[in-house]
């Protein structure tokens, strides 16, 4: 399949050498995704394209975003316009960025932002947390490609990716769906791989880290190889999924969890980012959908914010993770029907 671009330049670090030899100015599009190239693609800049025989689908490479990609694939997938029934979108840079619940995403040069579009249509059984596993896992496994490392990534609870204490990855994941036959899955992908990002530390994120860090520091770069290596972990999890379903994945994120037997504090946040407690304890397991189980405690724990260890929280408020970016907009919810429904499913099945 192909691989489209706006920015050779920026193409050549983030593609294999024998691909960017390749790209040639496009003149005649294909009609098919001519929408989804018109709504990635900014500016009157030319877009060049190459065959990339490793991905039996369309890739776009941008070397910035003016808007988050994540957004525009879920409103193409919600209008069923111009979509193919998979494609990747991966932004060097770019602003209005975001986490779960808008959060803002320091979206700097140097790192990986890619949003991917899945069409599954058929039912998927825990699809609410499927999905979230298949990318929490796909860029563990990506990291651990890379060899050269001092510890493995680990997984927090519940779309955070961290290397020891500190943060340098996060996966969201949207699904529309029909009763049990989920149609449309986006999932966004944010990797610190030569930049480690200016963020105010908060107490679910007191440490924020770059993969750089943990490599050597006069060491190539190593987006193009956490990129094709993101890739092929996300095409072999899919394709486990549709075939044998969402218990391997579920069992694997459970063996890739970094809180598993650690002390935990679980709070729930308001809208104004007040904060109050849950509960605190040793975790001790996960349920079907990823409910999170507490020693001590008979009914597991099916949404709110996780820190590590336990702490003392007064009343007020604290900042969400902020960043060199103005906070992100989310996309507005459209009206949910009995055929069609749209959730951000970035933990238990009672998050919304």
């Amino acid at each position: 399949m192909a691989v489209y671009t706006d920015s050779p330049r920026y193409a050549a670090a983030v593609l294999p050498d024998q691909v960017v030899r390749q790209l040639t100015p496009v003149d005649d599009p294909d009609p098919g995704i001519d929408p989804l190239l018109g709504s990635i693609f900014q500016g009157d800049r030319g877009v060049h394209q190459a065959a990339w025989d490793l991905f039996p689908y369309p890739i776009l490479i941008s070397e910035y975003s003016p808007r988050s990609q994540y957004d525009q694939l879920i409103r193409l997938a919600r209008n069923r316009a111009g979509l193919p029934k998979q494609t990747a979108c991966l932004a060097g840079s770019g602003r209005d960025f975001h986490g779960f619940k808008g959060r803002s995403w320091a979206a700097v040069p140097g790192n990986i932002h890619l949003s991917v579009h899945l069409a599954p249509n058929r039912p998927v059984g825990n699809f609410h947390v499927a999905f979230t596993a298949l990318a929490a896992l796909s860029v563990a496994e990506a990291i651990d490609q890379l060899g050269e490392l001092p510890t493995r990534p680990g997984i927090k609870w519940v779309n955070d990716i961290l290397m020891g204490s500190a943060k340098v990855a996060g996966v969201l994941a949207y699904t529309l769906s029909r009763d049990t036959t989920v149609t449309s899955v986006v999932l966004g992908f944010g990797v610190n791989v030569e930049a480690t990002p200016r963020v105010r530390p908060t107490p679910f994120v007191p440490e924020v880290a770059s993969l750089r860090d943990f490599l050597p520091p006069t060491g190539p770069d190593r987006r193009a190889e956490v990129f094709r290596s993101l890739l092929e972990a996300l095409d072999r999890n899919y394709r486990t999924l549709l075939v044998e379903g969402a218990t391997p994945l579920l069992k694997r994120y459970r063996e890739r969890s970094m809180i598993m037997g650690r002390e935990v504090t679980v709070c729930t946040e308001a809208s104004d980012r007040s904060l109050k407690i849950v509960d605190q304890g040793m975790v001790t397991g996960f349920g079907e959908n990823l409910e999170l189980f507490l020693d001590g405690r008979s009914a597991p724990i099916t949404g709110g914010r996780l820190i590590l260890g336990r702490v003392t929280i007064e009343e007020g408020r604290w900042a969400s993770e902020p960043s060199e970016l103005p906070e992100a907009q989310s996309v507005p919810e459209l009206a949910s029907t009995p055929e069609t429904r749209g959730s951000q499913t970035t933990g238990p099945a009672q998050w919304r």
